[in-house]
């Protein structure tokens, strides 16, 4: 076998390695900051609703454990290096958000946003470019499966 094929072999075992080491950054990133913060609900709350009033509006009925377990499940997505094409619960759950809550898709990238960025502003500097990339990767992925609903 030539160099050209094994390399083409090889992709997607780089893939699947680029995928587990963002995952596991990604996780690390959530320990640090859990360990140094303790619960960020309310930070990412305050800092979303700063940027979407509508969606304060639109969850004037949840209260904070609903809350808490929105972003607990978020928080699963973005550790689950396999989140994307092949998740049915991500897909039902954008539905369920669309049709009956009336959640417009625009909301998704800021909602991500202020989990990323509470985050990186509870890490400081210890929040470095390796960081940046595993957060930015794993939540335009999940968005482009987001958009694709």
């Amino acid at each position: 076998m030539d160099w050209q094929h094994a390399s083409f072999l090889a992709a997607p075992l780089w893939k699947t390695i680029y995928a587990k080491d963002m995952s596991d950054l990604i996780v690390d990133t959530l320990e640090r900051c859990g360990e140094r913060a303790g619960d960020i609900s309310a930070a990412v709350y305050r800092s979303f609703f700063a940027e979407n009033p509508e969606a304060l509006e639109l969850m004037a009925h949840s209260d904070e454990g609903m809350k808490g377990r929105m972003l607990a499940q978020t928080i699963e997505l973005l550790m689950d290096e396999d989140a994307g094409s092949t998740n049915d619960y991500l897909r039902w759950e954008v539905n369920n958000h669309v049709n009956a809550y009336a959640v417009h898709l625009e909301m998704y990238p800021s909602f991500l946003a202020a989990l990323r960025n509470t985050v990186a502003d509870v890490l400081g500097d210890e929040w470095g470019e390796a960081e940046a990339l595993a957060w930015d990767t794993r939540i335009t992925n999940l968005l482009d499966e987001i958009k694709a609903v």
